[in-house]
């Protein structure tokens, strides 16, 4: 995942009808999609969850702004929350969310994310997992079996945190895609976040250094 800011003002559906792209999503077992999509092409954010939901592979999100997630916009992101398996943000986007859409009077971290782990799910063999940071501090995930803090290691010194949240949403991904657990996904898509910090841009080192 690379962030391009406003790259999704220039995609359109038809991309989608183009054999060889649609044959990419085919062929892929976890698809992500960033919530800007819902104002800028909503048609296609939602061809993508249903394919994935039809044929059993993993959906992903990210909730991409606050504007997102707040009225009016937030009705088309609630929406489409029953087909997220995995739903990647930061902690004031995840509060706006869940006080406008799902009426959560606390401000409490753990009630916000337990609302949103807890929303209705049209695949319920698959429990929602939930990642929400605060760069550059700490990084909280939700799932079925609780919820666990994960602190950040800090950089010396930080370059850029643009792309940093794309980059922890990647990592994790990477790893869920090789069979991992959710905490062994955390730690990889933690190891991102810290190099990305240290970039200007989304950008990596030409080695990586994580064994985890």
């Amino acid at each position: 995942m690379v962030a391009s800011l406003g790259a999704s003002e220039a995609f359109t559906a038809d991309f989608l009808d183009e054999r060889e792209n649609w044959g990419v999503i085919e062929q892929a077992q976890i698809l992500c999609s960033e919530g800007f999509f819902l104002v800028s092409c909503r048609e296609a954010f939602m061809r993508v969850c249903e394919h994935a939901f039809k044929m059993g592979k993993i959906f992903s999100m990210t909730l991409s702004a606050k504007f997102i997630c707040d009225d009016p916009i937030g009705v088309r992101l609630l929406s489409a929350l029953p087909y997220a398996d995995v739903v990647f943000g930061y902690e004031d986007e995840a509060k706006v969310l869940a006080k406008t859409q799902l009426h959560v009077q606390s401000s409490s971290l753990h009630a916000v994310l337990e609302a949103i782990r807890d929303t209705p799910k049209w695949n319920r063999n698959r429990p929602r997992v939930i990642v929400v940071t605060k760069i550059p501090e700490r990084t909280t995930v939700a799932t079925v079996d609780g919820i666990k803090e994960y602190r950040w290691k800090k950089p010396s010194k930080i370059v850029d945190t643009h792309g940093c949240g794309d980059a922890l949403a990647g990592g994790f991904l990477a790893y869920l895609a090789l069979g991992k657990s959710v905490d062994q996904c955390a730690h990889a898509g933690l190891y991102c976040a810290f190099e990305n910090l240290q970039q200007l841009g989304c950008q990596f080192p030409p080695k990586p250094s994580y064994n985890g």
